[in-house]
């Protein structure tokens, strides 16, 4: 249904779960070097998803891990073979 509420396929930029608050962080917060890491304590298992998301470049495929508390998602093209 068109413009009743917030779209279903809309990316969230920070949102709140039991185990804390995941916001998004830009490219010169993530990339700084005094950046605390995350709990180094013990081996986090890390979760991969694929989405889709409908967007209008025609990259709506996304790969996201998540690492402990933390989530990063990339813009996915597909698998590449390097050249021999």
């Amino acid at each position: 249904a068109e413009g009743g509420g917030k779209e279903l396929n809309e990316i969230k930029t920070q949102f709140n779960t039991r185990e804390g608050v995941y916001k998004l962080l830009t490219h010169s917060e993530y990339s700084r070097p005094n950046r605390v890491p995350f709990n180094s304590q013990g081996s986090n298992p890390v979760k991969v998803s694929f989405v889709n998301v409908n967007d209008q470049s025609g990259n709506g495929d996304r790969i996201c891990f998540n690492v402990g508390r933390e989530l990063y998602f990339y813009i996915y093209k597909g698998v590449r073979k390097l050249p021999n």
